[in-house]
């Protein structure tokens, strides 16, 4: 069974990608660093792989992004709190939990999203392509802070 990041490849490339050493570098950062303190930015993934013998530059960066968010192997996640779009490898279906106040972004699949494009479709007689479920709230750390919880 290959890895995911090798299917990641191998499904960018059947998309009709070229697999540059820089996509790859930048997919390998997504599939192999699940547990980001929040979902990383454009800048800080940037920031993480700039020194490497790679030369990836922001554009890069940008550029591969978009280009893994067109092909559904991303997820662009707007947290609405920092202004900047994060950015989360999406290999088994998850939904996101988003602290209003800090802007933290959490990975939860503690129910299965399988069944939602149908639901959907037949609530709606949409044709579903994709999804994307985010929730927001305030995390335990914030309510501590804002003294909504001791």
């Amino acid at each position: 069974m290959e890895n995911k990041v090798e299917h990641a490849l191998n499904a960018l490339q059947a998309a009709g990608f070229r697999l540059t050493k820089q996509r790859s570098v930048i997919i390998k950062y997504l599939v192999e660093n699940r547990m980001f303190p929040t979902h990383p930015t454009a800048e800080a993934i940037y920031e993480d792989l700039k020194d490497t013998p790679d030369q990836i530059s922001l554009a890069t960066v940008y550029n591969t992004l978009e280009t893994l968010v067109n092909t559904k192997l991303v997820l662009a996640i707007d947290n609405k709190t920092d202004g900047k779009m994060h950015y989360d490898w999406f290999g088994t279906p998850h939904y996101h939990v988003i602290c209003t106040n800090c802007g933290k972004i959490v990975d939860a699949n503690n129910f299965s999203l399988h069944e939602l494009p149908s639901l959907a479709a037949q609530a709606t007689g949409y044709l579903i392509g994709s999804y994307q479920v985010e929730v927001r709230g305030i995390c335990p750390e914030c309510q501590v802070k804002l003294g909504l919880k001791k």
